[in-house]
């Protein structure tokens, strides 16, 4: 296996990698079991680490932190490395599970309406029916509490999960990984509407135009409410960006600060 490489941006060290470069990374710790978790970061999310503790704090603790959103793939080439992906939950997703049926590694899926999940897991038994999906979970909209979270942590290790996709959406998802995957044996994952996807439910646009980087146009078209105020983050991005190319700006978390501000 290739040696990984990261690159700080914005004070986060970010994955440098193809999707097959990557997936084959993520499946080896899947084999040996490995307990950690992945997350995938977009420009917004970048922008929020900055000013929030425990975004931050879940993103220190990640094994891999992850390019989606063209944004950030196009800043790890503006930084010298000009093979480097866009690699999202949603595109990453049925790669793995391919992957996961011809290997014969346990998958399981947290998160979504309990109407994606019989869906996704529906069109899953038919175009991949040597997947084994050991673990399926539409937990409660609301937190849970360690008393109710801990019997489905228990559930997930008894039926062998060696990878878990986790669909709550940032930060939720990456808040409750932080918290669980240690007492999981295998790697989670929160790959944010990639159930939504699998189930026929939403759709990706092709992937030139995701090359181009009007996905996120594309999905904006379909969650206008819901994604307005992430691509809003983007030119926040930016300026943090250029500050950190341009200016030299080293940019690290203080903790307990409500707003942080980069030092210089």
């Amino acid at each position: 296996m290739s040696e990984r490489k990261t690159e700080l941006v914005i004070g986060q060290p970010i994955e440098v990698g193809t999707l097959q470069s990557v997936s084959e990374s993520i499946l080896h710790q899947a084999e040996l079991r490995l307990p950690g978790y992945v997350c995938f970061t977009t420009a917004h999310m970048l922008v929020e680490i900055l000013s929030h503790d425990d975004v931050h704090a879940a993103y220190a603790g990640a094994r891999m932190i992850l390019p989606d959103g063209v944004p950030v793939a196009w800043s790890l080439r503006a930084l010298g490395h000009a093979g480097a992906e866009c690699i999202s939950g949603p595109r990453m997703t049925p790669t793995l599970l391919r992957e996961a049926a011809q290997r014969g590694i346990t998958v399981g899926f947290y998160g979504g309406r309990q109407e994606t999940l019989d869906k996704m897991t529906a069109a899953l038994a038919q175009e991949l029916p040597t997947l084994k999906v050991g673990y399926v979970c539409s937990p409660p909209f609301r937190t849970l509490t360690p008393e109710e979270q801990r019997p489905m942590l228990d559930e997930i290790n008894a039926a062998g999960v060696q990878m878990l996709f986790v669909g709550l959406g940032s930060p939720k998802q990456d808040l409750w990984m932080l918290e669980n995957a240690p007492n999981i044996h295998g790697t989670c994952l929160g790959v944010g509407a990639a159930f939504e996807f699998l189930s026929g439910e939403k759709f990706l646009p092709p992937l030139w135009i995701q090359r181009l980087g009007l996905t996120c146009l594309v999905r904006l078209s379909q969650e206008p409410r819901r994604l307005i105020g992430h691509n809003l983050a983007s030119p926040v991005f930016v300026f943090h960006f250029l500050r950190q190319r341009l200016l030299g700006t080293r940019y690290h978390h203080a903790p307990g600060s409500a707003n942080q501000r980069p030092s210089e």
